[in-house]
């Protein structure tokens, strides 16, 4: 494991966190604070809910939120929000799934570009940390063969199909999302190397995210479709193929040592922990909560992603470094403490 005195940024050092009232951005503040950092958040509205979260488990004044309600809008960030900032992690996005590219596809990328823009006017920056997606590389085909995601591996069929009026409204809700993250991932990698900022890039690339939710305000993403299986709803087996998991602490893991290891620079780091499909999910949801008569059957020939992810095994080892960590999350484990108290 890495010694505190090698971290590009010391603990007690100001981050900035986009959107931190949602499911993966909460649990990076949580291990942020943990490591002894201090963060502000920044929300569209007033979440005292919390506030009062991190003030009563670190004390007040090593969590602030701050009201942004237009991230693509330049003058945003001009307010003194990124004033003695050392590291960012831009976490937030436009999860609407709205089929229409023309709004969804231009404010992903801008609200990216403003944020690095300014992050570059600001001296104490170091470190600047983006959320992709897997959607970003690819979306899965059951069963395909030969399929090998790397770094350089984009998902440039859904950025065809975001922008073709012909794609039905249904299927161009999922290639707009993909295709928003991929334009957004590329204008990043594209700013840093025509601008040459003061800082490192480093960006997440997530799969499928199961596992705590903070509080009960925060839908929690996929692990809430996941939780509403309880009460018969099949809708995520409707709209999620089988692919790959992450536990979303993992992937709050590691945007932390994406900001403070010095050893990852300009990497796209893959949370992909293993492949799953809803024969995997469904017989552990009935050994869970054996008693639930609600919880719908797994789908019949389903497949399995079969896509190789290069570079899957370079993020566990991150994780065993940097935190000491053996190994992923598994499965089952993220979709207990998923389920919380859920009867």
């Amino acid at each position: 494991m890495l010694s505190v005195d090698e971290y590009v940024i010391p603990p007690g050092s100001l981050i900035l966190v986009t959107g931190v009232n949602g499911y993966i951005a909460s649990h990076t503040v949580d291990i942020l604070l943990s490591l002894g950092y201090k963060v502000r958040g920044t929300v569209r509205a007033a979440k005292p809910w919390l506030d009062k979260y991190f003030d009563d488990k670190y004390g007040k004044g090593r969590f602030e939120s701050v009201i942004v309600t237009a991230l693509d809008d330049p003058a945003a960030w001009t307010k003194g929000t990124l004033t003695n900032v050392a590291g960012l992690c831009h976490i937030a996005s436009d999860l609407s799934f709205s089929p229409d590219p023309a709004t969804v596809i231009p404010w992903v990328k801008q609200s990216t570009i403003s944020l690095l823009g300014a992050a570059a006017r600001e001296k104490s920056v170091k470190r600047f940390v983006l959320t992709s997606s897997s959607s970003a590389a690819l979306l899965p085909v059951p069963n395909a063969e030969g399929v090998r995601v790397d770094e350089n591996t984009w998902n440039e069929a859904s950025v065809k199909k975001a922008w073709d009026d012909s794609t039905p409204p249904l299927e161009r809700r999922f290639h707009t999302y993909a295709a928003a993250k991929a334009e957004q991932e590329q204008a990043a990698w594209r700013f840093v190397k025509e601008q040459h900022p003061g800082f490192d890039l480093n960006v997440v690339v997530p799969n499928c995210n199961y596992g705590r939710i903070l509080l009960p305000e925060i839908t929690g993403s996929s692990m809430g479709m996941l939780r509403n299986m309880l009460k018969g709803d099949a809708t995520a087996m409707r709209l999620l193929s089988p692919q790959w998991f992450v536990n979303v602490e993992d992937t709050a893991r590691l945007h932390a040592l994406a900001l403070l290891n010095p050893t990852v620079k300009g990497e796209r780091i893959f949370a992909f922990a293993c492949p799953f499909n809803w024969n995997d999910i469904i017989p552990i949801l009935r050994k869970l909560r054996p008693e639930n008569r609600l919880i719908p059957n797994p789908p019949e020939n389903e497949g399995r992603d079969l896509s190789e992810i290069v570079h899957s095994k370079r993020a566990e080892g991150l994780l065993r470094d940097f935190f000491g960590q053996p190994s992923w999350i598994c499965l089952e484990q993220s979709i207990a403490e998923g389920l919380g108290d859920m009867p």
